[in-house]
């Protein structure tokens, strides 16, 4: 085995943490619990029983390094199990800072209105935001750890 490119990887890893050390805004509370995913904002987009979910997150500096080398399909695992309490997602796009993903069945029809049952997410989201049908109109909530019930109607 050669030994340069062990070398090249390791000094790369080393940097990027050294760095990471330096840039403001990054905080090892956001990383609690030996998580390596901290998830900035989420949004759900309802239509009918089903939604699409927009996440926008930041990895740790050693995460950042593995997803860099080793490509962004690697959050996938991270990402399910985030939405564990969700049946039938399907991730769409997945990227170093954000995903997209497809929820079936979230709701249930009842007399002429949508329900969406509270969720227990995986990580706790610094903000998480519902587009609700027919017009786009939204609501947000901070420090989310647990969707909370939604009505909404679909012409």
């Amino acid at each position: 085995m050669k030994t340069k490119p062990i070398i090249v990887i390791a000094l790369l890893i080393s940097s990027i943490l050294l760095a990471a050390r330096f840039v403001p805004g990054t905080s090892a509370d956001q990383f609690k619990e030996g998580k390596y995913i901290h998830v900035d904002n989420m949004v759900i987009q309802f239509e009918k029983t089903n939604a699409t979910i927009y996440i926008d997150y930041h990895l740790n500096p050693f995460a950042q390094a593995y997803i860099s080398l080793f490509g962004s399909k690697n959050l996938e695992p991270k990402i399910k199990e985030i939405f564990s309490e969700f049946k039938g997602v399907k991730i769409q796009t997945i990227g170093i800072s954000s995903a997209s993903l497809q929820v079936l069945n979230i709701s249930r029809e009842e007399a002429g209105n949508y329900l969406c049952d509270p969720y227990e997410l995986g990580v706790q989201s610094d903000v998480v935001t519902f587009v609700y049908p027919p017009k786009g109109k939204t609501r947000s909530y901070e420090n989310v750890k647990v969707t909370p019930p939604v009505v909404y109607y679909y012409n």
